[in-house]
């Protein structure tokens, strides 16, 4: 019966080692996992050790029925935190990369907007300066809007406003 004791315990040692192998491989810690193991390893090796595991095992698990399924349940939702690290590290790197490409987005939107909006501006005047046009029935070329502008006269000293941009 020894032997067959052994071979379970260090049947349940290599499931841990299998549980903790991706953590170990990823860089992290698997605490739980490794410490499943060494026990389960030192109780297949060690007849005393064996004997004190499962008698703490039998006391636990000793009891009523509804004892036994809140035990059940809580070991299910603990072991849902296992992996809740890793989760919320992901998560952070997730939103990084998010909130990096959303700004990428904004900038080159907002590039893109300022080009549109001027060309948008552009037909506009042009379209007012066409209905314009059409409103009042006067159709002027190109030179006679040109020759409308009037210019100002120059000053008698030529240089004066050389002189006040310096000053």
């Amino acid at each position: 019966m020894d032997d067959r004791q052994t071979i379970v315990w260090l049947g349940f040692g290599l499931l841990a080692a299998l549980a903790a192998l991706p953590g170990l491989a990823a860089g992290g810690a698997p605490w739980l996992p490794v410490f499943l193991c060494g026990l389960c390893l030192a109780c297949a090796v060690h007849q005393a050790s064996r004997t004190r595991v499962t008698e703490a095992v039998g006391e636990v698990l000793a009891g009523s029925t509804l004892r036994l399924v809140v035990i059940v349940v809580g070991v299910a939702l603990v072991w849902q935190l296992v992996g809740i690290e890793l989760a919320f590290l992901m998560a952070g790197d997730v939103l990084a990369y998010v909130e990096v490409v959303a700004a990428v987005s904004l900038i080159a939107a907002n590039t893109r907007l300022a080009a549109v909006r001027a060309q948008v501006a552009r037909q506009g005047r042009a379209l007012g300066a066409a209905l314009s046009l059409r409103r009042t029935g006067i159709r002027r070329s190109v030179r006679a809007l040109r020759r409308a502008r009037r210019r100002r006269p120059r000053g008698d000293d030529a240089d004066a406003g050389a002189v006040r941009a310096f000053a």
